[in-house]
């Protein structure tokens, strides 16, 4: 699974007086147009003149979209974005940051440093002033990226980044479902030895009884699954024991409403929490806020790649070493992004780009 581009759409649910929330999502199932779509002509209507406080009551009007009453795939994109969205509009009505609206847990959430991307020219060298960096900078913690060169190739990769950041510091990898079992398990006997911390969505998405054999066989937990969505798939995941750490996306999971229960779940399991976030500084602040609230967090992706808007909001990415603080503002934290200052940002960096 190869991808060249990340696609970000920013869905904004206005009120009558003119206070509006935002959900940032990433188009995970299609093109960013169809969501785009989906958000204006199917999910809107159903729910303007509603009142934003009943989230529930909206999720169950836009459910009844499904002809059996189940989303998923870009439905489930699509509603995500706008649950973000009206919980970012509660925090902002209440004066309250979104982890305090939530229940604060605590009060910094633990991130790693994420990348150890494939690249043009990009050879063992490279990799390890990339990785060296982020330690550097305070993380004691970092995941790359495997399966997209040979078993061989990739365990040599994994080497030169665990001598690069030493014996301390947490090595995960993530080869985005790249893998069949048995592919997986060679790839885990390749890469043991260098103390790996999880092998991320080792095998197909909807493989669940994969997950778990990997997870229980491999000697290494297994991370898994930031594709998924809603708390149904998650069941089946953590009934087939395919995950230590389960793994999800505010974006992509059905929003913040469904990752309360989906977290909820593992605790139930004796199950940590890791959450994905890899696009934007409106996903980064949202997935924090959230990290916050929940008691079996265990940390949130803190990307060096898809980043978009971080220099924009400078404080949503300070960090203390690998912790991150919720910001105090009311809502998700990122007031600044308006539909004024998404077109105009999205403008100047097409411009840019020609």
């Amino acid at each position: 699974m190869k991808f060249t581009t990340k696609d970000i759409v920013y869905v904004f649910v206005e009120m009558d007086s003119g206070e509006f929330g935002m959900g940032e999502v990433w188009s995970a199932y299609g093109s960013p147009e169809t969501l785009v779509h989906i958000v204006n002509n199917d999910i809107s209507p159903l729910i303007a003149g509603e009142s934003p406080e009943d989230i529930e009551y909206l999720r169950k009007k836009v459910g009844g979209l499904a002809p059996i009453g189940s989303l998923s795939g870009l439905m489930m994109n699509a509603l995500s974005g706008v649950d973000i969205a009206l919980w970012d509009l509660q925090g902002k009505l209440s004066g309250q940051p979104l982890c305090r609206l939530l229940g604060s847990y605590s009060e910094t959430v633990y991130t790693y440093a994420s990348g150890g991307l494939y690249a043009k020219d990009k050879g063992l060298d490279e990799l390890a002033e990339e990785v060296r960096r982020y330690v550097d900078e305070g993380f004691d913690a970092v995941k790359m990226k495997i399966g997209g060169v040979s078993i061989t190739a990739d365990a040599e990769r994994v080497r030169v980044v665990r001598e690069t950041i030493g014996p301390d510091a947490r090595l995960m990898v993530d080869s985005l479902h790249a893998y069949d079992v048995p592919q997986a398990m060679k790839m885990a006997d390749a890469i043991r030895e260098h103390d790996i911390y999880w092998f991320e969505s080792p095998v197909g998405f909807e493989d669940m009884a994969g997950h778990g054999v990997i997870n229980s066989s491999s000697g290494i937990h297994v991370c898994a699954n930031e594709t998924l969505s809603g708390i149904s798939q998650f069941k089946h995941l953590m009934e087939h024991g395919g995950a230590t750490y389960v793994h999800f996306d505010l974006s992509v999971c059905g929003g913040i409403t469904e990752a309360i229960k989906i977290a909820a779940l593992a605790d139930s399991n004796g199950l940590k929490c890791t959450v994905h976030s890899a696009s934007g500084i409106g996903l980064f602040s949202s997935s924090i806020q959230f990290a916050a609230s929940i008691p079996n967090c265990d940390s949130v992706e803190f990307h060096f790649v898809h980043r978009w808007l971080s220099e924009q909001k400078p404080e949503a990415m300070v960090h203390d070493g690998p912790s991150v603080k919720p910001l105090e503002e009311p809502g998700i934290g990122t007031a600044f992004i308006t539909p004024d200052f998404i077109e105009k940002t999205a403008k100047e960096e097409l411009t840019k780009a020609d």
